[in-house]
């Protein structure tokens, strides 16, 4: 887990460090560290390259739990990361400044995540996977389960969903890839 940094030493501090603000970009809008960079947390992974790995990084959010998890993913990438204490609610009440996207004083708002425009089929696919996800790890807990152990368990899954076993072999010899 990574270290945190407390808002007045990152003050004290700022040219030292990357701050890498990971709210909502209606969090950033209404309010952010004038000198931080807005990489989403969900956008982390794919935007690491924008990261200087030879200067230590702040990660920051509205409370401290979204730049957390942030910043231990960036520890497991190599980089020298520290969490902001408090996230920006902490450094506003502290009577440090945020600037808004139009370079107006800013505030701290509440978090609005972006709608999910994937397509239903997509959200659906997501969440059956998921659901089966669970179902394994429930079934079989911590351990990883063989091939063998596997095919019984999704077979016995397709058939109380309502396929038929023929169904259900089918599905899972087509999993399996075209015999040969």
């Amino acid at each position: 887990m990574a270290d945190t940094i407390d808002p007045e030493t990152l003050a004290r501090n700022m040219g030292k460090f990357q701050v890498v603000d990971v709210r909502y970009p209606n969090e950033w809008e209404a309010g952010h560290i004038d000198t931080a960079l807005h990489i989403p947390h969900d956008d982390v992974f794919d935007r690491i390259g924008e990261l200087d790995r030879n200067r230590p990084v702040v990660t920051v959010c509205r409370s401290g739990s979204r730049s957390a998890e942030a910043a231990d993913d960036l520890a497991g990438e190599g980089f020298d990361v520290e969490n902001l204490d408090g996230g920006v609610q902490a450094w506003a009440a502290r009577g440090m400044p945020l600037v808004a996207a139009d370079g107006s004083p800013g505030a701290v708002a509440e978090p609005e995540p972006p709608a999910d425009d994937r397509p239903e089929r997509m959200k659906r696919l997501q969440s059956e996977f998921l659901d089966v996800i669970f179902a394994v790890q429930e079934h079989f807990g911590d351990r990883e389960a063989s091939a063998e152990e596997m095919k019984p368990f999704l077979r016995q899954r397709l058939i109380d969903e309502g396929k038929t076993p023929e169904e259900a072999d089918k599905f899972l010899a087509d999993m399996d890839g075209p015999s040969t």
